[in-house]
This record gives structure tokens, sequence and C-alpha cells, in this order.
């Protein structure tokens, strides 16, 4: 199970790291857009995934806290989208998935968990490795203040989520548990659209392509691979596996973008991927 786990967890690394490059073409697409067109396809596959893998039924507590859950998440997308579009992605990428930090701080103070020496050595790692990479190209200057707050509020509410899915995870199977969730995040983000008036049909074909590949590689694959893995392991744990995305998206953009990439990337990466590596080693 060990090496199974780690797996999962090494593919919803690679699959979260090319949302923002995905997002990246989207700039004609509102973030409230995107975030319900990739929670939407997520749902949808997923859907039609358990007419062929039969699914319990959900007892009316469990669906009220999926539910919930859907709600954070929902709102955590289109926080991360919109600071997309307000500050760099360096800003986004880093504020973004600080998520670890407030689950840690959820599980200590109200959950009274504590954690071996060596996984808060492992995070502290992951974070300093982060905190490398973007050095120098950090930038919180009053032009980029709304979007580096927005970046930070997003990581609060997807940590929120995290913590309200563990418990009902233990109950339900991946496939119940993500299909509830990602429609739950869905019709919370088209009553956003609602109240800000965002049209959500009225883009090109490719613009629906993108926002396919948002649906299916970092929502199914990615986030289904973070909630298959939050059974087994804490909320911190898993929230932290998105701090590889500065690393794989950077390698990306590179191939992608020709954007180059400096001795802080290569050195921060490194770092990173070593502190992920002791956190799953050790827990």
């Amino acid at each position: 199970m060990k090496i199974k786990i780690s797996f999962i967890l090494l593919i919803a690394m690679f699959s979260v790291s090319i949302s923002p490059i995905v997002a990246r073409y989207l700039f004609n697409v509102p973030a409230i857009a995107i975030s319900f067109w990739r929670m939407c396809f997520g749902a949808i596959i997923l859907w039609f995934l358990s007419i062929f893998f039969q699914q319990p039924s959900l007892k009316k507590s469990e669906r009220n806290q999926i539910i919930l859950a859907g709600v954070f998440l929902g709102i955590h997308f289109v926080l991360f989208f919109e600071s997309l579009k307000l500050t760099t992605i360096a800003n986004a990428t880093f504020l973004g998935t600080l998520a670890p930090l407030f689950t840690f701080i959820i599980e200590r103070i109200f959950l009274k968990r504590k954690y071996q020496n060596a996984l808060l050595l492992g995070l502290a790692i992951a974070i300093t490795g982060v905190i490398i990479i973007l050095s120098n190209q950090f930038d919180f200057s009053s032009r980029h203040t709304f979007g580096n707050i927005l970046a930070i509020l997003c990581s609060i509410f997807l940590g929120i989520s995290f913590i309200i899915s563990e418990n009902i995870r233990q109950k339900i199977s991946t496939i119940s548990f993500a299909r509830t969730i990602f429609t739950s995040a869905s019709i919370t983000l088209l009553i956003i659209a609602f109240i800000y008036k965002t049209p959500l049909i009225e883009y090109k074909y490719s613009d629906f392509l993108g926002l396919l590949i948002l649906g299916i590689i970092p929502t199914v694959f990615g986030h289904g691979a973070l909630y298959f893995a939050i059974r087994y392991i804490p909320p911190t744990i898993v929230a932290s596996i998105p701090m590889g995305e500065p690393v794989i998206a950077s390698i990306i953009a590179w191939y992608l973008f020709n954007e180059s990439i400096d001795i802080s990337t290569i050195i921060g990466g490194f770092i990173i991927l070593s502190g992920l590596f002791l956190l799953i080693k050790k827990k």
C-alpha cells in the first residue's frame, strides 16, 4: 500500500502542475468560467464512470459534508484563477500552494494532532525550496497586492476542504466522493457566475478544449488522486503534494514557452522534491 500511495501522489503532483500552464492559454476566459467548466467536466466524467463502476448511495449526513467541502473547493478555484489574472504566475503558484500550512494549524490547534519531527522537517524543506525558486520572481508591489491576497485565501479554502474531506473519505469510495464534491463545486460556481453575470458558453472551441483538459488531467487525475490518498494520510501531507507544482510547471514552461530555468529553480526544485520525498517516505 505504501508504494501504491506514493505512486498515486506522484500522479497527483504531475497532474495538478499543468493547471497554470493550461490557464495561461485561457486568457480570454474569466476565472469564474474556468473554475466552473473545470469542475463541471470533472463531475460529468466521474458520473459517466459510475455507470460502469456502481457506487453505493450516500447517507444524508455524508452528502451534506461533501457538499460543504465542495463549496470551499469551488471558491478555492475561482480565487486561484482570478489571482493568476491579477498577479504573477510565480506569486499565485507559491501563495496558492500554502494549504499545508493552514491544514497544519487547524490539525494542531483544533484537532490536537502531533506530527513526528521528520514530517515537520519535510514540510519545512519543501516550503524552503518553493521560496528559493520564487525568490527572484516574487513581487509584493501594490500592483499585485489584491491578486496575492486572493492566492492566500485560495490556499485557506483548499485547506478547509481537505480537512472536511478527511473524515468522510474513510466511509465512502473515491469516485462517489469525487463526483459529489465536483458537482457541489460546479453548482457553487454556477451561482457565483449568475451573481457576477459571468458568461459561461460564449467561448471558442479551443477554449473549451483547454477547459476539458483542465477537467480531465488536474481535476479527475490530480484532485481525484489527492482524494484517494486522503483516506490513508493526513490532510497536511496531502496538501503538501501540490508544492511540487512550481518545479513541474517551470519545466513545462521551458519546453512550451522557451522560458529559461535559472539556478534558483534547479536548486529549489531539488530541495522541494527532497522535502516531499521525506514526507511520503515517513508517512
